[in-house]
């Protein structure tokens, strides 16, 4: 792999996923050196998987992988790991298979291990051939496969397991989309069980990890369907955000020199801070001014100059559109509406605005009431777009990241 193909790696995993594909580990171990920071994160996440598994999310192209990636590939003593990507998985007997097909490829389990799946299998089935995973029996079983598998995964180790589980709330959302919301359902709440049963007496963990807020997806079950599980409130709730100071200035330089560009130091943080800290488009912004500057030295007005047309250019409009594919695929009808009226007016505003005001003026254009706007505005919260504080007896909302407020302000207001 080139340099330049793990770097665009490094920020988009989507793209490499097709390339790569899944379980490659050999690549994941030769862009581990290329992953810059996140320590205090994956910190963060140890010291939570200590007592509880984990709900991570955040919007796309924040590095959510990437932290797992070098969670996995830097494990410590004491720990064993998988990372494993499910976001095209359509049903839950597939869900099973994905889970015990990586468990062997990465180490976990070898086929021999299975020792209570193969003895249920020959005593109730009068099988055993793994073969069996691919039947149409399979699908009346996969509950009880499933949890013989994890028997048999923690009674092999006697270590913390870890098991990371990328774009799960996509994966339930995909079955829900297909017209199997009962099996998102009974996978929530088997995995539930799953923890139930095994996290107070073992120490295993799950990392359920997605840029879709898994509270999207269980209040749409609960709006649609009339779910009424809990399936994550025995679950620790962390949010990815945009890099630290350091780990982006760390970030900047070590694009700088991958690009053998001519970088005054002092510009480093400026435009860190000018990619609102955002390690996707530091990586973007970068690649832009190699092109610019290939000759001569990056000046401060070159990358002011460099992020406009980035943000300008219909060639780069895609850039920016999950923002908006997140709101049109994840939001009612009436919600996108209000939620769009809500970021059009943030991104016109020079400073932040009360939310009393924000309310009257969304009410002027669209028939709506406090109530429906309270819920939008603190899902654009949770789900990353605005900023919200007290000052006073007001409360105030923003864009929480500047190069959006740009590129919505250009393209919405």
């Amino acid at each position: 792999m080139s340099e330049s193909e793990k770097l665009y790696y490094i920020c988009d995993k989507n793209i490499a996923r097709q390339k790569y594909r899944t379980t490659n580990t050999k690549i994941m171990k030769s862009i581990l050196s290329d992953i810059i920071g996140r320590e205090k994160e994956i910190q963060d996440l140890r010291l939570i998987l200590e007592s509880s598994s984990v709900v991570m999310s955040s919007t796309r192209r924040m590095g959510k992988t990437m932290i797992m990636t070098k969670m996995n590939e830097m494990q410590h003593p004491g720990i064993k790991a998988m990372l494993c990507f499910i976001e095209s998985v359509q049903s839950a007997e597939e869900f099973v298979n994905v889970l015990r097909e990586n468990l062997i490829e990465q180490g976990l389990l070898k086929p021999s291990d299975f020792t209570r799946v193969m003895k249920w299998l020959n005593d109730t089935m009068g099988k055993k051939d793994v073969g069996f995973f691919k039947t149409p029996d399979f699908t009346r079983h996969w509950k009880t496969i499933l949890n013989l598998m994890v028997d048999d995964l923690v009674e092999k180790h006697a270590v913390q397991i870890i098991l990371m589980l990328d774009e799960f709330p996509k994966m339930l959302w995909n079955l829900i989309q297909n017209g199997s919301h009962q099996q998102a359902e009974e996978i929530l709440d088997e995995m539930r069980n799953i923890r139930e049963k095994h996290e107070k007496r073992s120490k295993l963990r799950f990392i359920y990890c997605g840029s879709i807020g898994m509270n999207l997806v269980i209040n749409h079950l609960v709006e649609k369907f009339n779910y009424t599980g809990a399936p994550l409130n025995n679950m620790f709730h962390y949010i990815v955000q945009e890099m630290k100071d350091s780990d982006a200035h760390d970030l900047v330089e070590h694009l700088v020199t991958k690009n053998n560009l001519t970088f005054p130091a002092e510009l480093t943080n400026y435009l860190a801070k000018s990619c609102s800290y955002l390690p996707f488009f530091i990586d973007r912004i970068i690649t832009q001014l190699k092109l610019s500057f290939n000759s001569s030295p990056v000046t401060q007005s070159g990358i002011d100059e460099t992020i406009r047309v980035f943000i300008s250019g219909r060639e780069n409009n895609n850039q920016f559109n999950h923002f908006t594919e997140r709101l049109d695929a994840y939001y009612d009808e009436k919600d996108k509406r209000i939620a769009y009226e809500i970021l059009r007016m943030l991104s016109k505003a020079n400073e932040p605005m009360d939310s009393s005001m924000l309310m009257n003026n969304v009410k002027l254009n669209i028939v709506s009431d406090d109530f429906e706007i309270s819920k939008i505005l603190t899902d654009l919260y949770s789900d990353m777009y605005v900023d919200r504080f007290e000052e006073g007896d007001a409360v105030k909302y923003s864009f929480r990241y500047e190069l959006l407020k740009k590129w919505w302000k250009l393209n919405y207001a």
